[in-house]
């Protein structure tokens, strides 16, 4: 499960720098199809050969990106359990490159293996005028293999659109967010509140923040993002941002759930009032032995 988590992170993991030699680090350290690995910051250092902010500063950003995510948090001398989702079951394939995975080349007929076997009439060289008169293509019906292999007409049948190669289109798609239909919801939210953020996740953060979904709502998910967003005073540019704030939100309340009361104002109790001072009680003393020196005369 080594090689397949490994190979995960070099192929499928969209992380970059120091936050991708985390995930390349727990990989090295899984040993089950769970690609779960217990890790503490003293290891992280010394795989990363980082001082200990730099390597907690990498954790974070790799949390952060949801390609890695905290099962269990450390406790005693236990260490973190980390888990890389992407990865959970997933298998290599096997990979075949070079000429041996393909079937032996024929070898090329010459002087000393015989004639060369006839294919058609013989059109002669085609290297330009100094091989002999050209050949009437009109009258041969075998002008397209008289054709030179090169130039413009050789081309790929699906040229370039608009000076992008494929590889280049294919990128281009990527790049596009494609929101699944679970989600839209969620980002409607989010956008309606004037909160503006990429949202190309990768697969396995889709998976993570459809599963929080389902945990804590999408209601809850929108406020916290909100929230989030109103904090961070450089501002927010991707959805990615919002994935470990998530992660720390409670499960969604029972239906019927009733809110605890909200706390009593600030009036004092009649008991609990301060005692009068010193100058009213003299002034109370005074008034009853008046009082009673009337009622003698």
């Amino acid at each position: 499960m080594t090689l397949d988590a490994m190979d995960w992170v070099w192929t499928r993991a969209k992380s970059r720098g120091n936050a991708r030699l985390v995930l390349l680090a727990v990989a090295d350290a899984t040993t089950g199809p769970e690609a779960t690995a217990r890790m503490g910051t003293a290891e992280f250092m010394r795989r990363l050969a980082a001082s200990r902010s730099t390597t907690r500063a990498a954790v974070d950003t790799a949390l952060a990106s949801g390609e890695l995510i905290e099962d269990e948090p450390a406790q005693g001398s236990r260490a973190t359990k980390y888990r890389i989702p992407g990865a959970v079951g997933y298998v290599r394939t096997a990979r075949t490159n070079g000429p041996e995975s393909g079937p032996k080349a024929q070898p090329t007929p010459g002087p000393e293996s015989g004639p060369l076997p006839s294919t058609g009439p013989n059109l002669g060289p085609s290297t330009g005028p100094e091989s002999g008169p050209p050949v009437d293509a009109s009258d041969s019906p075998y002008r397209a293999e008289s054709r030179p292999l090169w130039g413009p007409e050789s081309g790929p049948h699906h040229p370039p659109i608009e000076g992008l190669s494929e590889g280049g289109s294919e990128r281009a798609r990527d790049a596009v967010a494609v929101i699944p239909e679970f989600a839209r919801p969620l980002v409607d939210q989010i956008t309606a509140a004037g909160v503006l953020v990429a949202w190309n996740l990768a697969p396995a953060e889709w998976f993570l923040t459809d599963a929080l979904a389902k945990r804590s709502g999408l209601d809850m998910l929108a406020a916290a993002a909100v929230q989030a967003a109103a904090r961070n005073r450089r501002g927010v540019s991707h959805a990615r941002y919002f994935l470990r704030a998530w992660q720390s939100l409670p499960p969604a309340p029972a239906p019927g759930t009733v809110p605890a009361a909200a706390p009593a104002s600030n009036v004092i109790p009649l008991d609990r009032a301060t005692p009068r001072g010193r100058v009213a009680q003299s002034a109370d003393h005074l008034a009853a032995a008046l009082a009673a020196m009337e009622a003698q005369q």
